[in-house]
């Protein structure tokens, strides 16, 4: 993982990590927090520049978060709190030391960061949940692939993208689009959002041919829809 730093913008405080990339990338996390991963050179008034070009875009986004989070207690990164992976509760336990790690043991998410401030813990965290997601989804990608394979259909492979409301999306060459906070759903969920967009592959469109292809595949899938909508 990157060093990250705190950089302030028009749009607020930032978490800027830089990287081998050659351009910025500017995402709104969930918790409407704005993360900048730039590359080694740039200099911090060209990121800022930029960050002000797209207000209108992190505006946006970070209303559809908010109406997305709107009635949900606000994530803390503390020792004690609690936080979800694949439907399941873990309480975290942070302590300062080097090198940083998270490692989950029991009904414990054990996270180390240099100084065991929040906005590291969080970082931390969630890199660790992103790399989870993948693990999580590839594997149950991989799954699908008789099954695509006697279709004639394209083996899925995974990317992650943020979704402020959507959990997946499908395209015709094989690629399923996952939002990586599907991994703190209940692995039932995960299930069913992956037939969903795999049974995409076959018939792009909410048509009856796809439900019916999906009433197969996933016969609870209303039930199961409903308590991802919980989440």
């Amino acid at each position: 993982m990157s060093d990250a730093a705190t950089l302030r913008t028009p749009a607020g405080p930032a978490l800027l990590r830089r990287t081998d990339r050659t351009t910025l990338a500017i995402s709104v996390l969930p918790d409407g927090m704005l993360e900048l991963v730039a590359p080694h050179d740039a200099r911090e008034s060209e990121i800022v520049a930029k960050v002000r070009k797209r207000l209108r875009w992190i505006v946006r986004q970070r209303t559809a978060f908010s109406d997305m989070n709107r009635g949900r207690e606000p994530l803390r990164y503390e020792s004690g709190a609690t936080h979800r992976y694949l439907g399941r509760q873990y309480r975290l336990k942070v302590q300062r030391g080097q090198p940083g790690s998270v490692r989950l043991v029991g009904g414990y998410f054990h996270v180390t960061t240099p100084t065991g401030l929040s906005l590291e813990v969080k970082t931390a965290l969630d890199a660790w949940l992103r790399v989870k997601a993948v693990e999580q989804f590839a594997n149950r990608l991989a799954e699908w692939g008789p099954w695509c394979a006697a279709r004639k259909l394209p083996l899925p492979r995974v990317r992650l993208l943020r979704m402020p409301k959507r959990w997946g999306s499908a395209h015709r060459d094989g690629r399923i689009y996952l939002n990586p906070e599907l991994v703190l759903a209940p692995s039932i969920c995960v299930d069913y959002v992956i037939a969903h967009e795999v049974c995409h592959l076959k018939h792009p469109h909410h048509d009856r041919s796809f439900f019916r292809l999906l009433d197969q595949v996933c016969p609870n899938w209303r039930q199961i829809k409903a308590r991802l909508e919980e989440q």
